[in-house]
């Protein structure tokens, strides 16, 4: 991790996480959201939950304000420092990372496939533009 943080496991930062908590995993009834698929949960830093919430459109332009917002409840039921919060980019990239990993181990199945090459060519620039800044 970039800087001092969140390079530590203390109970502050890291736990049981869902670990795949993104659209496809909510099911909403009028005013109730519920999570669903808990194959990939397990232990990790609480901050990879916001880089498997935008899984698959990383790039779009609103990044920015789902970042403020997500950032926004969960201090709304718990801490999170400043030097925490500057390493979301960093678990948004590990994530999709990780889906590259996860495409070239999987090459068989249809979905990896779908996603192959073009996938993996936008999490290259998701990653240069990630050095450019903080490499």
């Amino acid at each position: 991790m970039r800087g001092e943080s969140p390079a530590g496991a203390g109970p502050n930062r890291y736990g049981l996480v869902h670990a795949d908590l993104r659209l496809a995993n909510l099911l909403q009834d009028g005013d109730e959201t519920y999570v669903i698929d808990f194959d990939d949960c397990g232990w990790s830093w609480f901050l990879y939950d916001f880089g498997a919430a935008v899984s698959f459109f990383e790039h779009d332009p609103r990044i920015p304000e789902l970042t403020d917002a997500w950032v926004r409840g969960y201090r709304s039921e718990r801490s999170l420092d400043a030097a925490d919060e500057a390493e979301i980019e960093t678990f948004v990239l590990m994530r999709r990372l990780l889906l590259v990993a996860w495409i070239g181990s999987h090459s068989g199945t249809d979905l990896a496939r779908s996603m192959g090459a073009e996938y993996t060519a936008g999490s290259c620039e998701l990653a240069e533009a990630y050095l450019s800044r903080f490499g």
